[in-house]
């Protein structure tokens, strides 16, 4: 459930950069410093410099302690003010930590034990907390995000009232909706709703943190240029602990090497984000645009239980229909080609929930009975049709007509197959799945009913 759905307010929070948040679970983004710096939005502007001058005031602290022990009258004094919680009501994350963890008290401990020995090597650079996902265990951009978020909470709020007072939500306008100190609360998990401009937002990385730092190191160049190339042979083998512990004792507590660093990373430049990148999102706003276009996925029989392949082909059909007719072959060839089995495959789970509830039938995803994992799996008991999605760019399609959905279906002990392929512009591969089909009906041979579906760009059909 999208906030503009619980509101029923279209698209008034996109048209003025504001991000809408599924209510039901947390957003896999988190707010990013690098794009703190670049806003525009007036309650952030000064974002940026409070995030620093708390930092700087950590480091002072640390600078005047003689030992990195609580019994240290100024490490305790840093300690004591070096805590975040999750700020529930931004709804991102991953949901993963329960409620108000943030930084619990030994992680704060080991972040600051840290800090104490990157400030006495003679760093007072404030940006070195903003990398602490590259070299400090326990701490990903998820934990990141938190400790930004509780250190800007008041230009949040700020924010979120600005924009509720512009876009009328309040009370006196739904009255029907709980509210608390004025803003709007949450229905599912109850805490008030927390708004930010999309601008601020990036994405998480695929791993949910940057443990699996990999990533960050090819693309450094100042990091991978001070590896020896010892080291950065065997960087895949190591473990992330390992990784981090590198990092952290080697580049991070060298005085030279760690300016070099943070002056590296003040120059770099992040471009604003897409959270439709973001293939959940995508799909959740990709199905509040079809709900809003009067599409209907749903058919239900009154008199009669339909059996599980021909509600697989009807589910099918629909899809089938959308993307032809639809302009949904438009959301298939405008999403990067790595994402487009996926969403492929997430749309058509999407389009039959609806309609396997109302006719009492079960849709299973990628569900394994020892054969690796089918797409689809729709019964209702023992009356099981397997189906089988391929899009004509996957290298694997003939392997999927030939082999795999027949394996499916042994696994089911079903004789209900169907293999789908959605031609994304291969009319060679098309053809051949095709002629293969063709012979293979001409020959007796027991073969999975194909679906071909067009995504294949196409002209609009008015007359200029």
């Amino acid at each position: 459930m999208l906030l503009s759905d619980y509101l029923k307010i279209g698209e008034p929070l996109e048209n003025i950069g504001v991000f809408d948040p599924i209510l039901d679970k947390d957003n896999a983004f988190f707010i990013n410093i690098q794009r703190l710096k670049e806003t525009t939005t007036p309650e952030f502007e000064g974002s940026y410099k409070r995030i620093n001058d708390f930092f700087r005031k950590i480091i002072k602290l640390l600078n005047r302690a003689e030992q990195k022990n609580i019994k240290d009258t100024c490490f305790r004094a840093a300690f004591e003010i070096f805590k975040f919680s999750e700020v529930n009501g931004i709804c991102l994350g991953f949901g993963e930590k329960a409620p108000g963890s943030g930084f619990g008290p030994k992680i704060s401990k080991m972040v600051l034990e840290t800090a104490y020995d990157i400030v006495k090597a003679g760093i007072e650079d404030p940006e070195f907390f903003q990398l602490l996902p590259l070299f400090q265990d326990n701490v990903g951009p998820d934990r990141l995000s938190d400790m930004i978020a509780t250190l800007i909470l008041p230009d949040i709020q700020a924010y979120t009232e600005r924009v509720n007072q512009q876009l009328g939500i309040t009370i006196n306008n739904y009255p029907d909706k709980l509210f608390h100190n004025g803003l709007l609360c949450n229905p599912v998990k109850g805490y008030e709703i927390l708004l930010l401009p999309t601008e601020i937002l990036h994405k998480l990385p695929v791993a949910k943190s940057w443990e699996e730092i990999d990533s960050v190191i090819v693309e450094n160049n100042t990091i991978r240029a001070m590896m020896n190339n010892e080291v950065a042979e065997e960087w895949t083998q190591w473990a992330a602990t390992d990784r981090k512990y590198y990092l952290r004792e080697k580049i991070f507590k060298d005085s030279e090497k760690c300016k070099q660093v943070i002056e590296a990373y003040r120059e770099e430049k992040l471009d604003a984000y897409n959270p439709e990148e973001q293939i959940d999102y995508f799909l959740a706003k990709l199905w509040q645009r079809i709900e809003k276009s009067g599409i209907s996925w749903l058919s239900k029989y009154e008199d009669k239980e339909i059996d599980s392949k021909a509600a697989s082909l009807e589910i099918l059909n629909l899809f089938k229909n959308w993307v032809e007719y639809n302009r949904g072959w438009e959301v298939i060839l405008s999403a990067g080609t790595q994402k487009r089995e996926k969403i492929v495959q997430r749309v058509i789970h999407l389009s039959g929930i609806a309609y396997i509830q109302a006719n009492n039938l079960s849709l299973s995803c990628e569900a394994d009975e020892g054969r690796g994992p089918v797409d689809f799996k729709i019964s209702r008991g023992q009356d099981i049709t397997v189906i089988e999605v391929k899009l004509s760019s996957n290298g694997q399609y003939m392997h999927g007509y030939d082999t795999q959905v027949e394996e499916y279906a042994k696994a089911e002990q079903t004789d209900n197959m169907i293999y789908v392929l959605v031609d994304v512009g291969n009319p060679v591969k098309v053809k051949k799945l095709l002629d293969r089909y063709n012979r293979d009906i001409d020959e007796g041979k027991k073969v999975p009913e194909v679906i071909m579906i067009d995504s294949t760009s196409k002209e609009s059909a008015s007359i200029t």
